[in-house]
């Protein structure tokens, strides 16, 4: 298993660590980890994975979710997160990722 590291400072993600020598074409294996900041603060939060205007919602738990097998089969896909509570909904900007 490996988990990828974000960082979400508002409705900023954010790449926190190595992504470096990630390859494309596993399942189950890659996961993604979020170190969100007080404007999460009691929010369900889902991580929204793209790839040809395609979009595969997963409910964050614990801080982490793992990446869909639909998506790992690429050589580049994109995340961003949503955020809700009663009144208030947050989103964040897309971050890309690369594998070889």
């Amino acid at each position: 298993m490996r988990i990828l590291q974000f960082k979400v400072t508002g409705q900023n993600l954010s790449k926190d660590g190595d992504f470096s020598g990630i390859v494309a074409g596993t399942k189950g294996y890659l996961y993604t980890e979020y170190n969100f900041d007080s404007e999460w603060d009691g929010c369900k939060k889902a991580a929204v994975f793209s790839k040809y205007d395609k979009e595969y919602p997963v409910p964050i738990v614990n801080g982490k979710c793992a990446v869909p097998d639909e998506i790992t089969g690429y050589k580049r896909w994109k995340v961003y997160l949503v955020g809700g509570k009663a009144g208030y909904r947050i989103t964040t900007n897309e971050v890309e990722v690369y594998q070889s």
